[in-house]
């Protein structure tokens, strides 16, 4: 039996076909008409801005010079940065060497901080002085602009000329001078048990020296309370290291980490206890931690130092982290101090024997600068690195010497 389909539709199929093409004559008269070209007239050729469209997006997307300064934002990283001026995130450290100024540690940025993106005191041939740009480093004609002065950021596939405009602005980049936390938190090498130390008791409640806890760690700008060395006593003012022992280097003594730096608030007689103020946390500071007196931060660290010829040799007892491979801003330490002369400011090389064996010759691995010095070691921060692999044992030669 055949099957009848039924249309429920209240409106005549005759009608709403009529409705469909009225609605289709509509849209036809609301578009605009297209005007027909002569079979004789030739095509007109495409406008120079349509040629040039592919290549300006293209263009577009090419990181451009880096401005001379950036302001930083809420949110912004010295990584994003350089992802997003210089077109590689891992170029952070040569952003942060031009603004140690400004920029203490390199994990913090915050916002309303002024970031240089051009060297200062760049070379300069007469009045003007050639900037290499993302189109010259990429083979165009380098852009000539009125100098100094001249960005020290080139890719590593730059022209010749490119290249050695960057290595002249590098060594003429302004001296990075001993920072102040640097000083104080990259700890040294000392045999531990002739240092005359005291003790933390423990943090401050409700700042009361009377009520003290044993339980938790000092919070920044927290009191604690602090039991003297012995026969000594506290002035107003006196600095604090509390430290930690992290391990023992045969014949130099131990590895001491610093925690945090305390400022003495209250004076106190010899055997007496005081109340101190945690200024900086490097850990975690502890009851029962120990620490010694330090002097403050001298005003001679921002001194320049000298190149000298023919500089004394030391070796690296160790780094800090006990690991071969070392990058900017990593500590290791020397074993040449301030009796044989090492000064606070002075730069070392740091150079790989040769080895027969293997057919390699010596080669330059690091550049580092003295940033504390005891006795007989010091302490360097890592300023450059071209041979990551710093081993105990390696030579290091001064380079740099601040004047006396």
């Amino acid at each position: 039996m055949r099957r009848t389909t039924i249309c429920r539709s209240s409106g005549s199929p005759v009608a709403a076909l009529i409705a469909v093409a009225l609605w289709s004559a509509s849209l036809s008269a609301q578009q605009p008409p297209v005007p027909q070209r002569p079979a004789s007239q030739p095509a007109a050729a495409p406008a120079p801005e349509a040629q040039q469209a592919v290549p300006q997006a293209a263009q577009a997307q090419r990181p451009g010079p880096p401005p001379a300064t950036h302001i930083v934002a809420q949110g912004e990283t010295l990584w994003g940065l350089a992802q997003q001026f210089l077109g590689d995130p891992l170029l952070w450290p040569e952003i942060y060497r031009l603004n140690t100024d400004v920029v203490e540690d390199p994990h913090w940025i915050f916002p309303g901080e002024e970031l240089r993106f051009v060297a200062v005191d760049a070379p300069a041939q007469g009045n003007v002085a050639t900037t290499p740009t993302a189109d010259s480093v990429r083979g165009a004609q380098p852009v000539v602009q009125q100098a100094p002065p001249a960005t020290i950021f080139t890719a590593q596939e730059a022209a010749p000329a490119a290249q050695q405009a960057a290595v002249r602005v590098a060594a003429e980049r302004a001296y990075r001078a001993v920072r102040e936390g640097e000083y104080f938190a990259s700890g040294f090498v000392a045999d531990v048990s002739t240092l005359p130390t005291g003790t933390v008791i423990g943090p401050v409640e409700n700042s009361a020296i009377s009520r003290l806890s044993a339980r938790g760690s000092a919070n920044l700008y927290g009191s604690v309370t602090v039991r003297p060395p012995r026969d000594e006593g506290f002035l107003r003012g006196d600095l604090l290291l509390a430290f930690i022992v992290d391990r023992n280097i045969r014949g130099f003594g131990d590895v001491v980490v610093p925690s945090g730096l305390l400022r003495v608030e209250t004076a106190a007689p010899a055997g007496q206890n005081a109340q101190a103020t945690a200024i900086a946390l490097y850990g975690p500071v502890n009851s029962g931690q120990r620490f010694i007196k330090i002097p403050p931060f001298p005003s001679q660290a921002s001194a320049r130092p000298v190149p000298v010829e023919g500089g004394m040799t030391a070796q690296v007892i160790e780094t800090q982290l006990g690991r071969e491979l070392v990058s900017v801003q990593a500590v290791i330490y020397l074993d040449r101090g301030a009796d044989e002369g090492v000064r606070l400011g002075d730069m070392f090389r740091v150079t790989m024997a040769a080895d027969a064996t293997a057919g390699t010759a010596a080669r330059d691995q690091a550049e580092v600068m003295v940033v504390h010095v005891r006795p007989h070691t010091a302490t360097c921060v890592v300023t450059s690195v071209s041979q990551p692999n710093v081993r105990p044992g390696a030579t290091a030669r001064l380079v740099r010497r601040v004047p006396s």
